[in-house]
């Protein structure tokens, strides 16, 4: 079996064994496309390869072969989460009869503090859409996305079966990232927000033939390039010197919660979250904003006698 037939076995498996959502399988194709690169250039049989192989891989994905850039520590770790994952396989079906990946380490990584804008700026941002059948779309997406810390791609995904506006309403997420299931309850604002949405949706085209809860306006799917081209011209306008990407709503979102008390643990279950550790990010926003209060004890401004 060929390289190529064998990372089709492999993504057949993602899709239909593990029902790995269509954005995270891509994510490994894209990865599995430039280890095929490089088993080219070295001459390599995937199923002969060793662990100084795998490791000369990486090494040239952070000098920026087989990408368009150098990739970041964290990229390369990817990189080697899918190698691993795709050994795993082939090793489980009987492909090859070692894993090359098992003794590979991944680089250092720093984790970033996520960026977030104030509670004022969401509500700015909120506030700024048009009155009109595709402004309430655009401002029913960015509530999911604050108010129920959706990522844009399971805003895209959302059906009309998803969302419940009556007695308990919530939103539903399905096989969000790591295929992992979850019910997010919906606030006030939120529910107000989507409601209105609901009133305009029958003005977009081909309203009838689809069941997804948001449309692009010649009644597509929403994609979240759709999504992303869309804050980014609506952004710019309040804005003008700021850098906004869907995810910064999440990131908002997670951080607010925990600024007014949330416990860590119910931020992970409304993030989706496998990990706590992942959610864990989210605090060191918090403790850095505690030490910049406890410096203001020392900086001459305290004048009780």
């Amino acid at each position: 079996m060929d390289f190529e037939d064998a990372v089709e076995r492999f993504t057949e498996y993602l899709e239909f064994v593990r029902n790995l959502s269509q954005n995270t399988v891509s994510s490994y194709t894209r990865d599995l496309n430039h280890y095929s690169k490089y088993l080219q250039e070295h001459s390599l049989d995937y199923r002969m390869v060793k662990r100084r192989d795998i490791e000369k891989f990486m090494k040239e994905l952070s000098q920026g072969y087989y990408s368009a850039s150098r990739l970041s520590p964290s990229t390369v770790a990817r990189h080697l989460s899918t190698l691993k994952t795709f050994y795993m396989f082939l090793y489980v079906s009987g492909t090859v009869n070692k894993i090359p990946t098992d003794l590979v380490k991944a680089p250092k990584t720093r984790r970033r503090i996520p960026e977030y804008i104030s509670y004022e700026e969401v509500q700015q941002i909120l506030g700024a859409f048009p009155n009109t059948h595709l402004g309430s779309r655009n401002r029913a997406i960015v509530a999911l996305m604050y108010y129920c810390g959706l990522r844009v791609s399971e805003v895209c995904s959302l059906t009309l079966r998803d969302i419940s506006l009556e007695s308990d309403p919530l939103v539903r997420v399905k096989s969000g990232k790591g295929d992992k299931d979850r019910i997010v309850p919906l606030t006030p604002d939120a529910i107000r927000m989507i409601t209105d949405y609901l009133k305009h949706r029958d003005k977009f085209p081909e309203v009838n033939r689809h069941s997804r809860l948001f449309m692009g306006i010649r009644g597509e799917p929403l994609t979240r390039k759709s999504v992303n081209k869309m804050l980014q011209n609506h952004v710019k306008k309040i804005f003008p010197d700021k850098h906004f990407h869907p995810h910064i709503f999440r990131h908002s979102c997670a951080t607010h919660l925990l600024q007014r008390g949330a416990s860590i643990k119910i931020v992970q279950e409304i993030l989706g979250h496998a990990n706590i550790s992942t959610t864990s990010i989210y605090l060191h926003i918090t403790d850095k904003e505690k030490r910049e209060a406890v410096k203001l004890l020392s900086n001459g401004n305290n004048n009780d006698s």
